[in-house]
């Protein structure tokens, strides 16, 4: 089973003996001042139709970890798409949405420390946070897991679900996931929340 086959975050925990809790995760989070190349490419993803997942992960996800992504360039790389094959039989494999790794200009995926996944459509064809927290669960999860194997350990991972105008976080520690309490919209927030994660890794 891949990873987007996670539809609630009890299948993951369930399935493999880990804990999720909510939380107040960040405190005091200083705003960071998107870019102009930012700016001026979401003012132009308003002329695209954005319906679906893939639509707001080309036009608005992906610019902003973009932009995240070059102000640390020195520090991380930025992957999209890429397979995190861990264990077929844990029926944790298949294709991530995003992942940040803490090598710069890596050419492959390794040491990820963060996962972000886009919101997908549920049955009634709207956007389930529910189901993108459970995805990047699994995936937190199988990063865990990948780096063990590399034999690299991070006491902390973290996630992010969005839709691409609600961005929820949440970290993995001790095999605990902490969903934070609080859903950002305000694109100086979301800059200030991803900054502050990946500092705290440097």
């Amino acid at each position: 089973m891949g990873y987007s086959n996670y539809k609630k975050i009890e299948q993951v925990t369930k399935k493999f003996g880990l804990l999720a809790r909510r939380a107040d995760l960040f405190d005091n989070i200083q705003p960071v001042e998107a870019s102009k190349w930012l700016i001026e490419t979401l003012k132009k993803a308003k002329f695209v139709p954005l319906r679906n997942e893939k639509a707001k992960a080309e036009r608005i996800i992906s610019h902003i970890l973009v932009d995240v992504a070059e102000s640390f360039e020195n520090n991380v790389t930025l992957f999209s798409g890429e397979e995190l094959p861990v264990d077929s039989e844990k029926d944790l494999n298949g294709e991530c949405d995003f992942f940040f790794t803490l090598v710069p200009q890596s050419a492959y995926l390794e040491t990820p420390i963060i996962s972000l996944t886009e919101a997908k459509r549920n049955a009634a064809r709207d956007e389930d946070m529910d189901y993108g927290i459970a995805q990047c669960a699994a995936q937190l999860y199988g990063a865990k897991l990948f780096n063990e194997m590399e034999g690299k350990h991070f006491p902390i991972l973290y996630g992010c679900a969005t839709d691409g105008i609600e961005w929820k976080f949440m970290r993995f520690e001790n095999n605990i996931f902490y969903i934070d309490n609080r859903v950002y919209t305000d694109l100086q927030e979301i800059l200030g929340v991803w900054h502050h994660i990946i500092k705290s890794y440097l």
